[in-house]
């Protein structure tokens, strides 16, 4: 009898290829993956190796070759709209205000605007977003592009969700600061996330976990532990960070 994984999330024995210059490119193989109800985990790796891509898997834009993708025992395989997916650029409609993008999911879903627009006018603080309600996105910063982005992400009533890269556009200070507004944001929401990021100071800073990935193809290497903060925090952040050139330097 096959066992299921009960993980709030699994991705079990997923192979991805693509099609590049008339021949087969296998990006992921074999690739295993869980995480739990809480858990905030980064996906660091070098350019090419798949982090993209199998971020796509998990939110069923993109069908892998083999693998199944479970959330709690259940096939969601190719299954959209179930977890939040954030890309890397804001993707936000130039002709919609910030109230009306962060309601895109809420509509797309037929669900009740009116109920999901008091729900998103008490979110807004949260986000810094409560005076920028009617504005457009050529009149918002690169930060606040982010946060009505992640908002909108949210209102797509989800617990999880999937980062690419969301602040590696910003510069560094806005990056900074919305590192810790994400941290916070988190934490209050009670959020599951898988963040990919090059940064290994975001990644030390926000997780719980960091997930190394190797590539030709795609797989995770290493799994590291990152403690709660103490203290020691910084000689604790220049361990994690030797350990993760480290393996870079061995793959």
């Amino acid at each position: 009898m096959e066992t299921r994984s009960k993980s709030l999330l699994s991705a079990e024995g997923i192979r991805k290829s693509f099609l590049f210059r008339g021949s087969v490119s296998t990006v992921l193989d074999n690739v295993n993956f869980s995480i739990e109800e809480g858990e905030f985990v980064s996906i660091i790796g070098p350019s090419g190796c798949g982090k993209s891509t199998f971020l796509e898997l998990l939110a069923g834009i993109t069908l892998p070759d083999k693998g199944v993708i479970r959330s709690y025992g259940a096939d969601i395989t190719g299954k959209t709209g179930i977890l939040g997916y954030m890309p890397q650029d804001d993707l936000l409609f130039p002709w919609l205000n910030t109230l009306q993008n962060i309601l895109l999911p809420v509509k797309v879903k037929g669900r009740n605007t009116s109920q999901a627009t008091k729900q998103i006018e008490a979110l807004l603080p949260l986000f810094g977003l409560q005076n920028h309600i009617g504005y457009h996105p050529h009149q918002l910063s690169g930060g606040l592009k982010q946060r009505v982005a992640l908002l909108r992400t949210y209102m797509n009533s989800t617990k999880v969700l999937l980062l690419d890269e969301p602040l590696a556009n910003l510069d560094s200070l806005t990056r900074s600061q919305l590192q810790t507004w994400l941290k916070t944001i988190v934490e209050t929401l009670k959020l599951t996330v898988i963040l990919v990021t090059h940064d290994i100071d975001e990644a030390i800073l926000l997780s719980n976990r960091i997930e190394l990935m190797s590539k030709n193809p795609g797989n995770f290497t290493r799994s590291i532990k990152v403690p709660v903060q103490t203290a020691l925090e910084d000689s604790l952040q220049i361990e994690l960070k030797n350990i993760i050139k480290a393996e870079f330097l061995e793959l």
